[in-house]
């Protein structure tokens, strides 16, 4: 047997390389493009992937953005998402699921501030990653005196897990 990272040859059973530290598990990808697709079908086709590779586990993800401009305020649109995970032999224990989460107001938001809402909002999942900001549009002064009169657009994106559902029979 031979790590996985770097090579060297290690011992049967082994789970972590004594070279690298690399663990020894195979990890792989799944691209989602959002090309012609609207932003909600490509958050409902990588939600849909979640429920349907129930062996994906360790899932961590990689968010493309870039931004547009929207009626009020600018906007991020999420062009690419890249998962990287591994497979169980088992059914793994915890579902994944990609929600978009949208405020718009007349001050500024931090978005670290609203994550840490979020959170305590929502206490039996784990956040795995997160991406987004705040686009503002006003006048130079209000955006100098930190956003106050400019109307604000926040939008985050926030991979989490949570408990898998029992299966009812």
């Amino acid at each position: 047997m031979f790590c996985i990272n770097c090579g060297v040859k290690l011992e049967e059973g082994q789970k972590f390389c004594p070279q690298c530290g690399k663990k020894q598990v195979l990890t792989y990808t799944q691209v989602f493009q959002r090309g012609d697709l609207s932003e909600e079908e490509l958050i409902n086709n990588i939600n849909l992937w979640f429920q349907s590779n129930p062996k994906a586990a360790n899932i961590s993800c990689k968010f493309e953005m870039d931004t547009s401009v929207g009626f009020l305020a600018n906007k991020y649109q999420l062009n690419k998402v890249v998962l990287e995970y591994e497979l169980f032999k088992g059914e793994n224990q915890n579902q994944y699921a990609l929600v978009k989460e949208e405020t718009m107001g007349l001050t500024k938001t931090k978005v670290k501030d609203y994550m840490a809402e979020w959170k305590a909002s929502h206490p039996n999942v784990k956040v795995v990653d997160w991406e987004g900001g705040t686009h503002a549009r006003g006048s130079t002064v209000s955006h100098l005196m930190g956003g106050f009169g400019a109307r604000n657009r926040m939008e985050v994106y926030i991979l989490f897990k949570f408990p898998r559902p029992e299966k009812k029979d």
